[in-house]
């Protein structure tokens, strides 16, 4: 009996002196996510917890919006009651809006004054009331011509701003967020959804008139789904079937300030916004995302279930908002409930480093930053906001590490360039002092080779090296450069160059290439070096090479093309001169560059790869003889025949790798049955 007491009570000792570990992680039917610095999905600790129902056991049957206020009040649109309920922060039912009044309510807001706004769907009418839950407008269909005779009004949700002007979604209301005065008049459409950027889109524009542009086809883009309004009067809108500008945060004149590709969802059907800015989000599959007010992802948690008990887990999600303790209140139309989400430790201490990093406090959010790193090291915000916290405090060095670690190149650079400032101020008259030096030995190593020839065998040297015909044939690559018409004409007809020569080309070609892959400054790389497969990286230059040299060869044979397979060969190498001699100082470059100066390492890529163009239609034309246009069209040849050539072998590996797979399930059935 001893025994077990011993045991017992060692247990509660367990129990009470590590309290931290049992809490430690908290059990949720859902996994939080995030992502890194790679832009990758990664769980993450819990964001928010499920704490319950709210409102339990009041009569709430087909929630479709939710609006909480400053006291945080909670106010419900309720479509399966047609009425409108408010209540206080404990569930405690306050006032009842729109009995015998309502009949489709599905959005609900509340302005300065405790008026309540409800968007009414059946009635095709916004209507306002009294606080106390007197009737005191009605917004019908607006009667201005600018609205539009065939404009529909079908209100869904509602909104108000400072100044009391009305904002109303509307089913298939493609021409922007209607917007009413309070007395009724229509203002204009306002923030109305954009088209993604298509080339097919921007050359029709290019080449064709005004008018005709009329009489094309229209494309128009959707409708928002949802909306909200925060204390500065900025307008979140939320659009589903679409990824591009899915979630928009609209200023006074109507422009999206979030990036246009902020999520990747397309079922999204409400959006929020919280006490210091956060942006929230849901999509019809019970997800829920959030977002700082830059839209920078930080959690998605949440999700869907066909189980009517699975607390944190929703049907048919309508509608979320967020009150000042940043719990988050989800509707549930199917299950007619509302879901309580609570914010955890972690996400609290995130919270308070955002708030003050928002405020511009970013030395004072260092410490929260600390924290989240402590819980979750690949967590990339927190890297970015350190960063600017050690940036703030001069400790550059520090800073371009953070940066670095949230890929973010912006402040990157901003570092880079102090880092940079401050090695010129140290070093400045060092290199030049060097310079100077260097500037003499040369001065006097001339006057020394004219008195006594000192560098007499290292011209001897040179000549001998220039009787190296393989030598010669490699360093012939520079001549590309300043004659090509010339050096193309010898490598022709008197056969300049070797295969020795140009394979050894195409290998330091290679050799180059994986060089600026790795050596490429930080700002101007956006490949993730850990992730790099090098054969990969290799093929995606050699093959199309190959392919290019032996497509090229084909085509010019059924083209009347002259040239033989060793010019074609030899010709693209050499004609690549441009990116051998200068690739090397190019990528060096970019490691003491910043956006500052980025046009200087894209204007000179860029002149580059334009300069291998030219050269390389310059050498198809006067190995096989052609014509400008004859050059053109034997290009577009080439490339179409390497497009079959690829289509092809990817075929025959298909076919080839269901053959692999039925003989071996023949085997194997018949190891089975024998």
């Amino acid at each position: 009996m001893k025994k077990y007491v011993a045991i017992l009570f060692t247990f509660v000792w367990f129990l009470f002196m590590f309290p931290a570990y049992s809490s430690a992680s908290v059990s949720v039917p859902y996994k939080t996510e995030t992502f890194t610095a790679d832009g990758n999905i990664i769980e993450t600790q819990t964001a928010y917890v499920p704490i319950g129902l709210f409102a339990k056991g009041t009569e709430i049957i087909n929630p479709e919006d939710i609006f909480i206020n400053g006291k945080d009040e909670v106010i419900i649109a309720d479509s399966g009651t047609q009425t409108v309920k408010k209540f206080n922060g404990s569930g405690e039912l306050l006032q009842e809006y729109g009995v015998d009044i309502l009949q489709q309510p599905m959005g609900v807001a509340m302005d300065e004054e405790a008026n309540i706004y409800v968007a009414d769907y059946g009635k095709e009418t916004v209507f306002k009331f009294r606080e106390d839950g007197a009737l005191l407008e009605e917004y019908q269909r607006p009667d201005s011509p600018l609205f539009g005779q065939s404009a529909p009004y079908k209100p869904q949700k509602v909104a108000i701003d400072q100044r009391g002007n009305i904002y109303i979604v509307g089913e298939s209301a493609t021409n922007g967020i209607i917007q009413l005065s309070q007395d009724g008049t229509f203002l204009g459409y306002y923030g109305s959804n954009t088209l993604e950027p298509a080339f097919g889109v921007a050359l029709q524009n290019f080449i064709t008139a005004q008018r005709q542009r009329a009489n094309l086809f229209l494309r128009e883009p959707p409708a928002a789904q949802n909306l909200s309004i925060d204390d500065q009067g900025l307008t979140y809108t939320v659009t589903s079937g679409t990824t591009w500008e899915a979630i928009r945060k609209l200023n006074i004149a109507g422009d999206n300030i979030l990036p246009s590709e902020i999520s990747e969802e397309t079922n999204l059907v409400d959006v929020a916004n919280g006490k210091i800015g956060n942006i929230y989000a849901i999509g019809t599959d019970g997800v829920i995302y959030e977002y700082d007010s830059s839209g920078n992802f930080l959690f998605s948690f949440g999700g869907s279930t066909e189980e009517t008990n699975r607390l944190g887990l929703m049907v048919q999600p309508t509608s979320l908002d967020v009150d000042s303790a940043g719990r988050i209140y989800v509707t549930d139309l199917e299950l007619g409930v509302i879901q309580v989400f609570e914010p955890t430790e972690f996400t609290s201490i995130l919270h308070q480093g955002l708030a003050l990093f928002e405020e511009g406090y970013y030395v004072e959010s260092e410490a929260y930053w600390d924290e989240i790193l402590t819980l979750n090291s690949s967590f990339w915000l927190a890297h970015s906001a350190k960063g600017e916290a050690l940036y703030k405090q001069q400790l550059f060095d520090q800073a371009l590490t953070e940066f670095s670690l949230a890929n973010d190149k912006e402040g990157y650079s901003t570092a880079f360039w102090e880092v940079r400032y401050q090695w010129m101020e140290d070093n400045l008259a060092t290199v030049f002092l060097v310079l100077i030096a260097l500037v003499t030995i040369r001065f006097v190593i001339k006057r020394l080779d004219k008195k006594r020839s000192i560098l007499q065998p290292l011209r001897d040297l040179r000549a001998k090296g220039q009787n190296w015909t393989l030598l010669n044939e490699v360093v012939y690559v520079k001549n590309f450069i300043k004659h090509p018409l010339d050096s193309l004409y010898y490598l022709k007809e008197y056969e300049r160059i070797s295969i020795v020569s140009s394979t050894i080309l195409y290998v330091v070609l290679i050799i180059e290439y994986v060089f600026m892959i790795y050596w490429t400054g930080f700002l101007f790389s956006y490949q993730i070096l850990e992730e790099i497969n090098i054969f990969f990286e290799v093929g995606k230059l050699v093959l199309p090479l190959l392919l290019f040299i032996i497509v090229n060869y084909l085509v010019s044979t059924i083209t009347d093309g002259e040239g033989r397979f060793r010019d074609v060969y030899n010709g693209t190498i050499y004609a690549l001169a441009p990116f051998l001699l200068f690739v090397l100082p190019i990528t060096l470059l970019s490691n003491i560059l910043t956006y500052n100066e980025a046009f200087v390492y894209t204007l000179s890529f860029e002149v580059m790869v334009m300069w291998c163009g030219v050269l390389l239609f310059i050498t198809i034309k006067e190995i096989h003889d052609y014509t400008f246009w004859g050059t053109v069209r034997n290009l577009f040849l080439t490339l179409f025949g390497m497009f079959m050539m690829v289509l092809v072998f990817f075929v025959l590996y298909v076919l080839f790798d269901q053959l692999y797979d039925f003989v071996r399930s023949i085997i194997q059935e018949v190891i089975l049955r024998v």
